[in-house]
């Protein structure tokens, strides 16, 4: 409500007692007061919101804030705003809210409109170099479905999820989402599919076989050992990948105590086994032996190797199986942890066969 003000008695200009230029004073002094008192009520920027809120951003990028002032009723006020950035070595802010990045880290970029001061976080990563798609080989039954996953790597080797742009050379073989990286088995055959971002390009390869091929993840896991019931433990084995780097990682199996241990992965349809693929993250080269649990209950070896140091991390080992005819529902992995006294992390497991 606008406030009242009462005058009244100002003096007239005909006649001028003695005294009235104070009393002139006072009363132009009053009125602004009054002034003040309303722009106090309904008018003032009590409160700065800025728009994103949040924002990550590439060295060389920039993107437009916008900034908005309420008053007391949180009723919109036009009025102009002081920008400024925390850490100008990180981002820098112009005059009309334009953020520019210029260095890896983190600041706060803030907008003030009077008394009144909105903020927002800034994150700024180093341009990627490359992207990693996973998985580099996927295999699938004619009109079956999968998905790819793509994250982008900076020239620090540091990893960060990638809004990549799918496609596929052959989609009359197999079809991929443009957004997603969901894959469709259309017929039978191969084709390539792309992750690009920006200039650059990352590559894999889809095979489609029978229709009567089914690739699965593990749904099931025990192992000789975990190094607790929930964080590394053989749980985590099932499942799509969902460690990206060479890193010692929760979402990964790892036994108690570095030494001679197994994980037995298990699925939900028995096949007759073609291809197997073993995620790897950590300690990689410590498989020793790879088995298969025909549903007979009976252990077929289908993979056996000595304890490596020199492989590159992550890994995705690749088996092929030509051996055993019977239908399988599990596959049981031998790490030998001994050479490297270091843990061997076991992310996920697929299994490729025939129904």
């Amino acid at each position: 409500m606008r406030a009242h003000c009462a005058l009244s008695d100002r003096p007239s200009s005909v006649s001028r007692p003695r005294g009235w230029r104070v009393l002139t004073a006072l009363a132009l002094l009053g009125s602004a007061a009054c002034s003040e008192a309303t722009t106090e009520q309904g008018e003032r920027p009590v409160n700065v919101s800025i728009e994103p809120n949040e924002l990550a951003l590439t060295i060389g990028d920039a993107a437009t804030l916008t900034a908005s002032a309420f008053d007391a009723k949180q009723r919109r006020i036009e009025t102009t705003f002081t920008w400024s950035s925390g850490n100008p070595a990180v981002a820098t802010v112009t005059r009309a809210g334009v953020v520019s990045a210029v260095g890896q880290g983190g600041t706060i970029v803030t907008a003030r409109a009077g008394a009144a001061i909105g903020s927002m976080k800034i994150t700024v990563q180093q341009p990627p170099v490359a992207i990693l798609v996973s998985p580099q080989d996927m295999v699938l039954g004619a009109r079956s479905v999968d998905h790819f996953t793509a994250r982008a790597v900076d020239q620090r080797g540091e990893t960060f999820d990638a809004a990549v742009e799918w496609s596929s050379s052959n989609p009359a073989i197999a079809t991929v989402g443009k957004s997603d990286g969901l894959v469709t088995a259309i017929a039978i055959g191969s084709t390539t599919v792309t992750a690009t971002l920006g200039s650059l390009r990352a590559t894999a390869t889809v095979t489609v076989e029978a229709e009567n091929y089914l690739a699965q993840w593990a749904s099931g896991a025990s192992a000789s050992s975990q190094y607790t019931a929930d964080a590394w433990s053989a749980a985590q084995a099932t499942g799509l990948p969902n460690v990206f780097e060479c890193e010692d990682h929760p979402f990964a199996w790892a036994s108690l105590v570095p030494a001679l241990d197994w994980l037995e992965v298990t699925y939900a349809q028995p096949v007759r086994p073609a291809k197997i693929h073993i995620y790897e993250n950590w300690a990689v080269g410590s498989i020793v032996k790879v088995e298969v649990r025909d549903v007979a209950g009976d252990y077929h070896v289908v993979y056996s190797a000595l304890p490596a140091l020199s492989i590159s991390c992550p890994r995705v080992l690749a088996i092929d199986v030509t051996n055993v005819s019977a239908q399988v529902l599990a596959v049981r992995l031998t790490v030998d942890q001994k050479a490297r006294n270091d843990w061997a992390e076991i992310d996920a497991v697929r299994l490729g066969g025939y129904r």
